[in-house]
């Protein structure tokens, strides 16, 4: 999941994932096979998006380029929802953005320092894999048990993950999780708190400008830590090729995924926006192969089936059967 285009999401019922960057704002109305394609886009924008996250941490350091990639988010977001924002009062804020950002940016912390010893496509299944662990937070935080089709669908994606270790680290010969699957799936967990947690604010809180306070804390986080522990900024992280990347995920993996998003949930139903959006996996997976020559075994392919099988398992919901009389 390119979790940077995706800072809004929402639980509903039983843990069902609404799709990310929900908002409350004024809705626009499109054709279902518009809003269909507007999802799509969203899914190849955000996958796509890892090979780019690769790329630019060949050339600087993984917490720099989060610091100018949110700050960046924050000045566009702020200038494309100016008439909307200038209608609330952003101080109240301050401490539900806080709160939602620690979280957020553990997550991506975990799970870029992932990607910095694994593919970029081992890394999206493994991001992925958060949609499965929702239900299971929200046990653990409100005590409402997950479903059989849940805990099902847990089952399937260890399974899945499984397989994968088979295919070695990044394609290699070698057998069993690297240290970058492994934060990749913690944070992967960071991402089911942040969204059980915005699920639960969602309510009480315009989610433009939750997003935006959000946004601002973790740019403040990366900017801390990178001042701390990656040293100064360097002249010759001014490439071509790398701003370009930059601009790629802060306009199109933030701004226009977030348009795009904001108008296809409110003309598609839940479940049918986030099944096409967990196409984003299989996205970073293709561009991976095409553009970095990630490789591809047997295991490694069966267990990616598995785990996209455990993530529509999750997010999938049946009829409910009826009751005998």
């Amino acid at each position: 999941m390119e979790q940077m285009g995706e800072a809004l999401r929402q639980t509903q019922g039983d843990g069902d994932v609404r799709s990310r960057d929900d908002s409350t704002h004024e809705g626009i109305s499109v054709s279902r096979t518009i809003a269909r394609l507007m999802m799509l886009v969203n899914a190849a924008v955000w996958g796509s998006g890892y090979t780019m996250l690769k790329h630019v941490q060949g050339v600087m350091t993984t917490q720099w380029m989060m610091f100018f990639r949110m700050a960046a988010s924050v000045i566009l977001m702020a200038l494309v929802f100016l008439p909307h924002l200038r209608k609330i009062g952003l101080k109240r804020y301050i401490v539900p953005g806080l709160m939602l950002a620690l979280t957020y940016w553990m997550g991506f912390l975990l799970q870029l320092k992932g990607l910095e010893t694994t593919s970029p496509g081992r890394n999206s299944f493994f991001t992925d894999t958060y949609c499965v662990m929702v239900p299971f937070v929200i046990w653990a935080l409100t005590h409402k048990r997950p479903n059989m089709q849940h805990i099902a669908a847990a089952l399937v994606c260890a399974f899945g993950i499984g397989l994968v270790s088979l295919s070695g680290t990044s394609g290699s010969d070698l057998i069993g999780m690297s240290s970058g699957d492994v934060l990749t799936i913690i944070g992967a967990l960071f991402y089911a708190i942040n969204l059980v947690v915005v699920g639960m604010m969602g309510r009480k809180f315009d989610a433009v400008a939750l997003m935006l306070a959000e946004f601002a804390w973790c740019a403040v986080f990366f900017g801390v830590g990178a001042a701390l522990f990656d040293g100064s900024p360097s002249a010759s992280w001014l490439r071509l090729d790398v701003v370009l990347c930059l601009a790629y995920l802060v306009i199109g993996s933030t701004i226009i995924a977030q348009i795009f998003q904001t108008i296809a949930v409110q003309n598609l139903p839940t479940t049918e926006g986030s099944v096409i959006l967990s196409t984003e996996c299989i996205f970073a997976m293709v561009i991976a192969v095409i553009f970095t020559g990630e490789r591809l075994t047997v295991p490694s392919v069966c267990g990616f089936a598995v785990i996209f099988g455990a993530i529509l398992l999750s997010e999938v919901q049946f009829p409910a059967r009826r009751k005998a009389k």
